[in-house]
C-alpha cells in the first residue's frame, strides 16, 4: 500500500527516511486538511508500494524548494511530486509506474486533464533520470511556483524521455485555477532560460 507520513519544512533538516521505499512521492503543501483528503484518496486507489510525503511548507519555501528538499533527503528508485488539489483515479500509480517501466523513460505525465502528456503538472521519475538532468533536486532551483514542471517536461520530452499514460489519472481541482496567472518573474525566467537551451541541455528555442 501507499503509506502516508506528514513532516514541516521547518524540520527538514532533521528529516530521515523511516525505512526504504522503492517509490517516494512529495506532496508539498499549505492546507493539511485538504492535503490529507487527497492523500488519503491516493492510499485507497493504489496496490503499489511507497510513501507518500505530506511536506507542510511552514516556512512557505514554496512548491519547489519543498519538493527539492524532500527529494535531496530520500534515495528511492523512483520519485514524484503531486499537489494538494490533485484528486487520483482508480490504479493511478499502478498505471504509471507500469508506464516508466515498460518505456524506460525517465519521466511520467500523470493524466491531470488539461496538458494531456506535454507537461507533467504531477510526474513521476525515475532518479537516475533526475540525477542526469540537475545533479541535485527534482526542479531548476531559480523557480519560485511556476514552469519548473514545464522545464522539466520539455528537457525529458527533447530527450526521449517523457512517458504518457492517460489511465494514470491525477485530476488537478482548482475551481479557481481560471483566476490565477502565472508568476511573471517565473515566466520571464522561463523564456530566458529556453532561449539558452536550458543551460544547453537542449536546442534553443523561443516559447510561443
Amino acid at each position: 500500500m501507499l503509506h502516508i507520513s506528514h513532516i514541516k519544512t521547518s524540520s527538514l533538516a532533521d528529516y530521515v527516511e523511516p525505512r526504504a521505499h522503492d517509490t517516494i512521492i512529495v506532496m508539498p503543501t499549505t492546507d493539511m486538511k485538504l492535503a490529507r483528503s487527497a492523500a488519503e484518496v491516493m492510499s485507497r486507489r493504489t496496490d503499489r508500494e511507497g510513501l507518500l510525503v505530506i511536506a507542510e511548507d511552514d516556512l512557505r519555501l514554496g512548491f519547489i524548494a519543498t519538493a527539492n528538499s524532500v527529494y535531496n533527503k530520500t534515495r528511492s528508485a523512483c520519485f514524484g511530486y503531486v499537489a494538494q488539489d490533485a484528486f487520483a483515479g482508480q490504479y493511478w500509480l499502478d498505471y504509471g509506474l507500469h508506464a516508466l517501466e515498460k518505456s524506460r523513460a525517465g519521466l511520467l505525465a500523470f493524466n491531470d486533464g488539461r496538458f494531456f502528456g506535454k507537461i507533467a503538472v504531477f510526474g513521476l521519475a525515475m532518479r537516475r533520470w533526475l540525477k542526469s538532468v540537475y545533479g541535485q533536486g527534482v526542479f531548476y532551483t531559480g523557480y519560485h511556483s511556476h514552469f519548473a514542471d514545464t522545464e522539466l517536461s520539455v528537457i525529458a520530452l527533447a530527450s526521449g524521455n517523457l512517458v504518457f499514460n492517460p489511465n494514470a489519472l491525477l485530476v488537478e481541482v482548482d475551481y479557481k485555477k481560471h483566476l490565477h496567472g502565472n508568476d511573471p518573474t517565473d515566466e520571464s525566467l522561463y523564456r530566458e532560460r529556453a532561449g539558452q537551451g536550458f543551460d544547453g541541455r537542449i536546442e534553443p528555442f523561443t516559447p510561443a
